[in-house]
């Protein structure tokens, strides 16, 4: 059985967060159960953009130097690094703060560019990957998460995080390559995360986003930080009790089916404070989350009626391009410098578009079917 530990965090003070952190990792067993003196080790935070803290797009530096410093008591030699999806993690650790945290702790701070081929366990959908170096040599991984909405994945939490090893336009290609399907790209991420194998995750989740994420949602205090040595039982956890219908979470439908987890979850058990006077009551999850993955079998004109659309906002625009530069088929392009045209023939409804558009200009309009989807769901038991 997996221990999934919740303490609470009421907010980034220094002190309080260095507290939730040395609770949370000893009731995993203790930094020094994971790192030895003298191991490089990688903390891997989120660092999709360079929005402003407040937004609560990226994991809190105030997390990443609580977890350094046990690092560093243990004797271990600290590297911070990602592939953002938006922008360069330069420039994302001058606004966040990361710079200074790096600077702080003597640790490397790295974009991720130097992709390998790996080898996935046994019992693996994908035989091989192309993931960061550093994340397949460091000695040890921590994965420091921050808990979020996804327009696509509903969630995103340990293990979809793990996604920013794969390195740069690569991001791209594994979307056109199975991004139209949430449990074939669940089954990725799975690979990933199995392949990675990272030893601790702690989920920041003082504050969260809600809504349309993981670039464009709400702030959402939450108040905790969870922590476990498995990141698909944390996240397997921790769904629920954020109102996730398990039939709506791609990662719980793959996991269960390859025999990862148990459908009902008697693998896990929540240790720390009770969830009951942690979680919200109501939490919005995206709007999106009964677009289901459809059959290839089925005619494109079903496949458009059956998925929620992206468009355009123009007044929103700022004409940045980001958009049409990360479509993974290339069905995105603007014809003036605030109008896009999309399509939606070729569009495989990824929503990379709204994952990096920085001014909430992409939106989505609801497949015809997708009500009915809705509706019946309502009514249907786990």
């Amino acid at each position: 059985m997996t221990d999934v530990a919740l303490c609470a965090c009421p907010d980034y003070d220094a002190a309080n967060v260095a507290s939730a952190v040395d609770r949370a990792v000893a009731l995993c067993g203790g930094m020094e159960r994971f790192v030895r003196p003298g191991q490089r080790v990688l903390l891997k935070p989120n660092m999709l953009s360079a929005a402003p803290l407040e937004q609560r797009v990226t994991t809190d530096p105030a997390v990443v130097r609580a977890v350094g410093k046990l690092v560093l008591k243990a004797g271990g030699r600290i590297i911070i690094g990602d592939s953002p999806a938006i922008d360069k993690v330069s420039r994302i650790s001058r606004v966040n703060g990361m710079k200074e945290v790096a600077t702080e702790l003597g640790a490397e701070l790295i974009e991720f560019c130097r992709p390998i081929l790996a080898r996935t366990p046994q019992g693996s959908i994908y035989h091989a990957l192309e993931l960061e170096e550093t994340a397949l040599t460091a000695d040890v991984v921590i994965n420091l998460p921050k808990l979020k909405t996804h327009c696509m994945m509903l969630l995103t939490m340990g293990v979809k995080n793990l996604f920013g090893t794969v390195v740069g336009p690569r991001k791209s290609q594994w979307h056109m390559h199975a991004g139209a399907n949430r449990i074939m790209f669940a089954d990725l991420l799975l690979d990933i995360c199995r392949t990675v194998k990272p030893a601790l995750t702690i989920l920041d989740a003082v504050w969260g986003m809600q809504g349309r994420g993981p670039n464009n949602g709400t702030p959402c205090h939450l108040g905790f930080l969870a922590a476990s040595c498995d990141p698909l039982a944390m996240d397997l956890a921790l769904a629920p009790l954020l109102g996730a219908h398990p039939a709506s979470f791609p990662l719980y439908g793959a996991a269960v089916r390859r025999g990862l987890a148990k459908s009902d979850g008697s693998d896990t058990q929540m240790v720390g404070d009770d969830p009951n006077g942690l979680i919200p009551k109501e939490f919005q999850l995206p709007v999106l989350e009964s677009a289901m993955p459809v059959p290839g079998f089925l005619s494109g004109l079903i496949r458009r009626h059956l998925t929620s659309r992206p468009v355009q906002n123009p007044e929103l625009c700022r004409g940045c391009g980001k958009c049409a530069t990360v479509c993974p088929p290339g069905s995105l392009r603007l014809v003036e410098p605030l109008r896009a045209v999309i399509d939606h023939l070729t569009c495989i409804r990824c929503y990379c578009c709204q994952e990096v558009c920085p001014a909430n200009a992409i939106h989505f309009k609801t497949g015809a079917l997708v009500g009915i989807v809705d509706r019946l769901r309502a009514i249907m038991p786990y």
